[in-house]
């Protein structure tokens, strides 16, 4: 079933001077995250709002600013979703100082200027998504997400166009393990989904908790979940919190690309790959992550068409 929300409201956000979005879709179109959102013209759709009662935020370049429509939330709640989506409040020219220092990245401040973390919408969401890709490729992963949104009706509607949600908890657990199995999913994954959703139902720490919280201790209140290891912890800080400080290390994307640019072998412990982010990116490891995921894809799928 498809969900119904309010008349739109209407509001701007003034984005910092390094800011595009046109780098934030560039990367979209390589990522996990890219079925949530939705192109409409010039406008990007994405759902927003809390695990069991989600909106629509749209955003689109309006010269300077950036036009900000909501479908369910007021336009302080919209701006402050355009904010969180896109991390219009990280510093990320001191990212950028770093990389004109750092030969891996290097040139990257420039060729991928104004990319910024996208965010998800809420902890649960981003946890779904680590999960559901544990040890598969993107697009293995996003037909088993395109079956779980499917099944469970996962759409909220913003004037005439649906926009793809991350199915509601409780949507969750009445499919329960034998539901999720039928649509592909592994046992482990099903039973991981399931105990994600009651957990989410019965006040998980909230995002801004996990975001202030030491790397350690936050990763540790993840990985206490079952079917949820560093790898999984990690990218859900990284996406669901928002946090800067959190270079996925044990990502096989990233170990190829260190391997390709920095020379640390993929065979080599996940360690090195770690002592190579806190040595050349302190308090920057998502950056660090998200710019070598890039600049991997980028010259990939340039040499395949040169």
């Amino acid at each position: 079933m498809v969900g119904s929300v309010d008349a739109p409201t209407t509001t701007a956000v003034t984005p910092p001077r390094l800011a595009s979005l046109s780098a934030e879709w560039a990367q979209l179109e390589y990522s996990s995250r890219s079925m949530a959102f939705v192109r409409d013209g010039r406008r990007l759709l994405r759902a927003w709002g809390s695990p069991e009662r989600p909106w629509v935020v749209g955003v689109e370049p309006d010269g300077g600013r950036w036009k900000v429509v909501a479908w369910g939330a007021g336009p302080v709640e919209a701006r402050a979703a355009v904010r969180a989506l896109f991390s219009l409040d990280h510093p990320v020219e001191r990212f950028y100082a770093l990389t004109r220092r750092e030969p891996v990245l290097r040139g990257t401040e420039r060729q991928f200027r104004g990319l910024r973390l996208p965010r998800d919408a809420h902890l649960f969401e981003a946890l779904l998504h680590s999960i559901v890709g544990q040890q598969l490729s993107v697009a293995s992963a996003n037909a088993l997400k395109r079956r779980l949104i499917e099944r469970t009706g996962a759409w909220v509607r913003a004037g005439s166009v649906d926009v793809p949600s991350a199915p509601r908890p409780s949507s969750v657990l009445r499919l329960d393990v034998a539901g999720l199995r039928a649509l592909g999913m592994s046992r482990a994954k099903s039973r991981a989904l399931v105990e994600l959703a009651r957990w989410t139902g019965a006040r998980p720490p909230r995002e801004a908790s996990l975001a202030r919280a030491e790397l350690n201790a936050a990763r540790t209140a993840l990985t206490s979940l079952y079917g949820v290891g560093r790898w999984t912890a990690e990218n859900a800080l990284l996406r669901g919190t928002g946090r800067r400080d959190v270079f996925v290390a044990g990502d096989l994307g990233i170990r190829v690309a260190l391997e390709e640019y920095a020379k640390i072998p993929r065979s080599a412990p996940e360690e090195r790959a770690r002592a190579w982010a806190d040595r050349s990116y302190p308090g920057w490891g998502s950056y660090a992550t998200l710019y070598l995921w890039r600049r991997l894809v980028t010259d990939r799928a340039r040499a395949s068409t040169g």
